[in-house]
């Protein structure tokens, strides 16, 4: 296709009724805020005012990343967005400024207070929009890669390729099917989020517009959604006759019309999951349970519940890909997580391999002996972290520490003198009912504590040491690979667990250790061989830093492994930083 011709097909997109791209369309954000940019490598403090999240919109992170997948749920404007930028840079290319992105898009909200920003796209360069399967790769400018689950088990191969030649790519694909991806090193997968309330008010400007850009297109234009037999068919058959997303909802009012069990021997095949998560019926979800498999157990979940224990066995067959890992965690947390959250694990004493080549702050390799002790076989997580802040008042400026779908993932947004105070709290509480014996004490893991519980007994090596004794599997750990932006449940990563059996060790949250660091962010005062040397002052003065170890879900395998060495100011806290408790 020429730039004449496919500047032409994108700018007759059809957004509604009568409405086309080239009429202006709402800027898409995604799950990637400004925080976190200036965050990443643990590099500002949070003040004691929470902050509301300040999102990239997506050009401006296809502009950052070169290779760069996003996922979407259908609906929520994916295909937009893949013509959207095409007809900005075709229009760049030929000297056509009509449909520059100064005139689709001028100040974009970006938070739920309608913050405004200016988008810009600095980049001269080609597009090349296609749609999958990829027939040929362009040598030149950004390929725009659309539906890109069409890819199948060639889509991370893809990626993988794209980011080894250095090339530019934007690939555009369903939350389902690309979300289950490994993403390849040098490859980054962000969610797009729905539009926040300010902007749809300013586009459609009328109240209660849904929140899927695709239904909010349907009520703008007082369009109905396909029949549904019609719909149901277009499925079966695998046609592109309806929209998607109509498609999926229109079939789930076919779905409804039949039989549970019917529905439920529909669900073996994935492709109908996008259905029948639109319906709400607990007839159907009783049929889904009873298969006993662990991917509908969750889509039970979504429709309408599932028994907490099936969701806790299904984490911990680890047969789950990570979209619906991800949402079993969150089911698990509204119905009561009946797993042992405060769980600890023992760490056996002896000499262990402390440190690595691979970063002048952790070398050299060398043996340090511990005692025995024991170590939270998961970070402290939002309900029991909780559960010291009604008890004693403590201030725990979190956004999310109260939700009760994150009620078991790591609780965040605190200082290390948050932590040192929630062990001392937990103290007597653990002895009172029998946790710990008398003469214990719960307290933050020193440096080697920690390494040692993640790494186990693994010797020195010219690679990364990461838990799972092995090289690096970016489905194993919830790291920057992972694409998840966010904590999640814990224990969700079971083949990522330590040899000891403490999981989460790399990636989630940056953990706390009692070590000191020293003034200068990039380089440790302490250096290794680890010794006696004042590391462990408990109080050293509020300048020095201290140790966090593990990475965070923003974290890349360079990070997010047994050995290196992050650090912070005692009093700094942010979203990506928590802790585990040790016990000696």
């Amino acid at each position: 296709m020429t730039l004449a011709a496919l500047l032409q097909d994108c700018a007759a997109t059809i957004l509604y009724g009568t409405r086309t791209l080239a009429d202006g369309c709402i800027p898409a954000l995604v799950d990637f805020s400004l925080e976190d940019k200036a965050a990443k490598g643990l590099r500002r403090l949070r003040d004691s005012t929470p902050r509301t999240p300040q999102f990239f919109t997506a050009l401006e992170l296809a502009q950052d990343v070169p290779v760069l997948l996003l996922v979407g749920e259908a609906g929520s404007g994916k295909t937009v967005l893949a013509r959207r930028l095409a007809l900005h840079l075709a229009g760049e290319a030929l000297g056509d400024a009509r449909f520059n992105l100064g005139t689709l898009a001028s100040d974009v909200p970006r938070d739920e207070a309608g913050t405004t920003m200016r988008e810009e796209w600095k980049t001269a360069i080609l597009p090349h929009l296609l749609d999958a399967p990829v027939t040929m790769l362009p040598d030149d400018g950004l390929l725009i890669v659309d539906r890109a689950e069409r890819l199948g088990d060639g889509g991370p191969a893809l990626l993988a390729a794209l980011a080894a030649q250095g090339r530019r790519a934007l690939l555009l694909g369903d939350a389902e099917a690309c979300g289950a991806w490994p993403i390849p090193l040098g490859v980054r997968r962000h969610r797009l989020l729905p539009p926040l309330p300010a902007q749809r008010e300013a586009f459609g400007k009328r109240p209660g517009l849904p929140a899927n850009p695709g239904l909010m297109s349907l009520a703008l234009s007082h369009a109905a959604l396909p029949d549904p037999a019609a719909a149901f068919t277009a499925i079966r058959l695998g046609t592109d006759a309806f929209p998607r997303f109509a498609a999926e909802r229109a079939t789930a009012l076919h779905l409804a019309t039949l039989p549970a069990d019917r529905v439920a021997r529909l669900a073996a095949d994935p492709r109908w999951h996008g259905a029948i998560r639109h319906m709400r019926d607990a007839t159907v979800a009783q049929a889904l349970v009873a298969t006993g498999r662990s991917d509908l157990m969750v889509l039970a979940a979504d429709i309408a519940s599932a028994p907490a224990e099936a969701l806790a066995r299904a984490i911990a067959r680890d047969d789950l890909p990570l979209p619906a890992r991800l949402r079993a965690g969150r089911h698990l947390a509204r119905a009561g997580d009946p797993r042992d959250l405060a769980e600890l694990v023992a760490v056996p004493g002896g000499t262990f391999t402390m440190g690595s080549a691979l970063h002048p702050n952790s070398a050299p390799p060398h043996q340090v002996t511990l005692a025995p002790f024991r170590v939270g076989r998961f970070p402290v997580v939002n309900a029991l972290y909780a559960g010291f802040v009604d008890a004693t008042g403590r201030a725990w400026h979190s956004a999310d520490g109260r939700d009760p779908a994150m009620a078991n993932a790591p609780a965040t947004d605190l200082s290390w003198h948050d932590a040192r105070a929630f062990c001392a709290w937990i103290t007597p509480l653990w002895r009172a009912e029998g946790r710990i014996a008398a003469q214990e004490t719960v307290r933050l893991p020193t440096e080697p504590e920690w390494e040692h519980a993640a790494r186990g007994g693994q010797p020195a090596s010219d690679s990364q040491v990461y838990p799972w004794s092995g090289p690096w599997a970016p489905l194993r750990c919830n790291s920057e690979e992972a694409g998840v932006n966010d904590r999640c449940a814990v224990g969700l990563f079971p083949a990522g667990r330590s040899p000891f059996g403490a999981d989460d060790m790399a990636g989630q949250v940056w953990e706390w250790c009692t070590t000191n660091w020293g003034e200068d962010m990039a380089t440790s005062s302490f250096r290794y061989p680890y010794a006696d040397d004042g590391r462990e002052d408990p109080d050293a003065a509020p300048i020095i830093r201290r140790v966090l170890r593990g990475g965070c879900f923003s974290s890349g395998a360079e990070k997010a492994n047994c050995t290196y060495r992050g650090s912070l100011e005692p009093a700094g806290s942010w979203r990506g930083n928590g802790f585990r408790v040790a016990v000696s």
